[in-house]
């Protein structure tokens, strides 16, 4: 009886360890640098950490980011999760998670809604994002280059002005998104002629085409997907667009002089020049 009773106690110890390794204390909330601007920090912080996710909802004047997708293993079983990063009144960063699934069956891949993460690290993940994002914030060049490549993510740039008013979306488009160089890629509706002039270049011809913003990915679990469209004016002078014909799919890089919402849903239209 001694013995069994020893064994029992050896059992309950390890179960107490094994247990431990995944139960952290809360993190420590960091500090973001005052008067930097958050949406860098964030766009590189999931561009280099999870690639794979994506953005749910923007509230970009308010400072919360809300994704979907941010992956991990508990041991060995796949999960998937939201999470939302915020800027807290006192200047913190705010990371919180919600609906979170796991994968117990990776032969077939479907995902089951689970409460809790088990032996997932959650406060490691939003320990190593809060981490990355002030390191972000406080080198000049790595900021820069992440503001640049999130005003030229459509698909980023869309998130954040889906639900905008319409003093919101000219003032975005006015002091954050104008200039930026989008790469959109869609079938055309029409070519036509264009005698318009934009920044001092007139521009001969004026290509209609619609980029379709849909996430097909099977490899994890989304909770929502975008299903919206950007309209694009790509104003040009090359003169093989007037070769194209309405079933062929063109690829276009220009520069962003003026955008408007649609009057359905949360479809957008870009007028963009050429910036080949």
């Amino acid at each position: 009886m001694k013995k069994k009773g020893v064994f029992s106690a050896a059992i309950f110890i390890i179960a107490l360890l094994v247990l431990g390794g995944c139960v952290s204390a809360p993190v420590a909330k960091k500090a973001y640098p005052t008067g930097t601007e958050m949406y860098p920090a964030v766009y590189g912080v999931f561009t280099e950490l999870y690639p794979n996710a994506r953005y749910l909802n923007i509230d970009f004047y308010n400072n919360k980011y809300t994704l979907t997708g941010i992956t991990g293993y508990a041991l060995t079983t796949p999960i998937s999760y939201d999470m939302t990063v915020r800027l807290s009144q006192s200047g913190e960063i705010d990371i919180t998670y919600s609906d979170i699934y796991q994968m117990l069956d990776t032969s077939t891949r479907k995902w089951s809604k689970t409460d809790s993460f088990g032996f997932y690290n959650f406060n490691k993940a939003a320990s190593d994002i809060s981490e990355r994002m002030t390191a972000i914030a406080n080198d000049p060049a790595t900021l820069d280059r992440y503001e640049k490549a999130a005003m030229a993510d459509i698909k980023f740039v869309y998130t954040i002005m889906k639900d905008f008013t319409g003093l919101a979306f000219q003032d975005f488009i006015d002091k954050y998104a104008k200039g930026s160089v989008f790469s959109i890629n869609g079938p055309i509706s029409d070519v036509r002629e264009s005698d318009k002039t934009i920044n001092e270049t007139t521009y001969k011809y004026v290509v209609t085409l619609t980029e379709t913003l849909a996430e097909k990915n099977s490899e994890y679990f989304f909770s929502s997907l975008l299903s919206d469209y950007v309209y694009c004016r790509f104003y040009t002078n090359q003169d093989d667009v007037i070769r194209l014909n309405k079933t062929a799919v063109l690829s276009v890089k220009g520069t962003l002089v003026g955008a408007s919402q649609g009057s359905i849903g949360a479809s957008l239209y870009l007028d963009l020049v050429d910036a080949r």
